[in-house]
């Protein structure tokens, strides 16, 4: 079955630069939000207006470019995108984007904040599976989302408290458009992944998709997210947005989620990831960033129900003058609790990575083990990486250890593929490969670790390190 939701052409108020109140109620006119969703955007606006703008000095932000960013210059919404009735009639560009081969249980295409192409199979429709639009979600699921939506990422984060946290999920809770709901009932397992694609054509406008997914109780699901955005032209204002995803893993539940990130090199965007997880749930989550010009990608697990476990892994490659600035939390709120988190990065040429991680062992949650690692391989000498793990234990019978390394590339293993015949550029293409291997691995579905090392190897190329 194929389904595209139709959203009515935007106002011309909205395509124009500035992001305002004005365009904030605007948006949810346009797109017929009920009255709670646009109280809350009105939350997000005034969240958006008080909370003090992070500069070098903030903690948390010492390390991040923001000066790159002018928001004064950002369409509150992009041109609007054509729905479409099957892959083949997406532009060629989306379609070189979608690739070709794999099965999905259901594939989302969203473009400059609209759904252009959704389809769910019917397997899946029949077991009671949703995937759809999040703004369609409001009004066919009303008390499922509001019951989830916001809880995890509100529009004010930490309200009261004098933290620049959550600056810009607020701005995505005051604008977004487009974006998920995906609900898999209690004791359904989803055989096939459902995969989302959202692509930003419009250089003018931000990107602010928002998501929402909910998976039940003793319910299975494997789910990729793909992040893609147009280049700006030469001289013009970097493509900004920011992304929100709020993910529900019920008692006993399992999702297996990957989530590539490929904006353009001229892309300028925030993603937050926070997932919760009920007794005995198992998340593996793998992200893997390879494009934008700079990235702030903040992924955290909280493990609330007893008996949770969560697998953090990451990878980035760049070059360049990319930044990534990457910050996560394992946060142990309940006894026997388990996670283990993998971040490597290859930074090559003058790029940077910037990562801040937090193990939080919360009063109560004995019995937890928590493993926190980072490893960063320098392929150039003008490339630089900042690493900062950091444990908060508040309870005893726990074992938590963490750990990071900054290095060059190992000459030995590259002598070695060189005195086997291989030229010197593909000799460190392969360490670099291998380096990256062991994340790659720990992905759950075997067409997605192909499909993730063939984005890893188009990135790499054939400059070698």
């Amino acid at each position: 079955m194929t389904t595209a939701l139709d959203a009515p052409a935007a106002p011309a108020s909205l395509r124009t630069a500035g992001l305002t109140a004005e365009a904030s109620r605007a948006i949810g006119e346009w797109r017929d939000d009920p009255a709670w969703v646009r109280e809350w955007r009105a939350a997000g606006w005034a969240a958006w207006q008080t909370i003090p703008m992070p500069t070098a000095t903030t903690e948390g932000w010492r390390r991040t470019p923001l000066s790159i960013i002018d928001v004064d210059q950002v369409h509150a919404v992009a041109a609007p995108a054509v729905p479409v009735r099957r892959v083949a009639d997406l532009p060629e560009v989306v379609r070189a984007l979608m690739g070709t081969g794999a099965s999905h249980a259901s594939t989302v295409v969203q473009s400059n904040g609209t759904t252009v192409l959704a389809e769910l199979s019917d397997e899946a429709r029949e077991s009671g599976v949703v995937v759809c639009d999040i703004h369609e979600a409001f009004h066919r699921y009303p008390d499922l989302v509001r019951e989830h939506l916001g809880t995890l990422v509100p529009a004010r984060w930490q309200p009261g408290m004098p933290s620049n946290a959550g600056k810009f999920e607020a701005l995505n809770a005051a604008f977004f458009t487009g974006g998920l709901f995906v609900y898999v009932p209690n004791g359904v397992e989803v055989s096939l992944p459902v995969r989302a694609l959202n692509w930003h054509a419009d250089t003018d406008a931000g990107f602010f998709p928002r998501s929402l997914i909910i998976v039940g109780e003793n319910a299975r699901l494997a789910f990729l997210e793909e992040y893609a955005s147009v280049a700006a032209p030469e001289g013009g204002h970097p493509v900004f947005g920011s992304a929100v995803v709020e993910v529900f893993v019920k008692d006993g539940g399992r999702l297996d989620y990957t989530t590539i990130q490929d904006w353009s090199l001229s892309t300028a965007g925030f993603v937050t990831q926070r997932t919760t997880l009920g007794n005995n749930a198992y998340c593996n989550w793998v992200s893997v960033s390879l494009g934008g010009m700079y990235t702030r990608g903040t992924a955290e697990v909280i493990l609330k129900g007893k008996g949770t476990k969560a697998d953090m892994l990451g990878l980035a490659f760049g070059e360049g003058t990319q930044v990534f600035d990457f910050h996560t939390l394992q946060d142990h709120q309940s006894a026997f609790t388990d996670s283990d988190q993998l971040y490597k990065t290859a930074m090559r040429e003058r790029s940077r990575l910037v990562y801040e991680g937090l193990i939080n062992i919360r009063p109560g949650s004995y019995g937890s083990n928590g493993y926190q690692a980072n490893r960063n391989l320098l392929l150039d000498d003008t490339a630089k990486a900042d690493s900062i793990p950091m444990l908060e234990i508040s309870d005893n019978d726990v074992r938590c250890t963490h750990g990071s390394s900054v290095g060059p590339i190992d000459k030995t293993h590259v002598y070695y593929l060189m005195t086997r015949g291989l030229p010197r550029a593909d000799a460190e293409r392969l360490v670099v490969q291998g380096f990256f291997e062991p994340v790659i691995e720990r992905i759950a579905s075997e067409d997605l670790k192909e499909r993730v090392r063939a984005a890893v190897d188009a990135k790499i190329g054939g400059k070698g390190a």
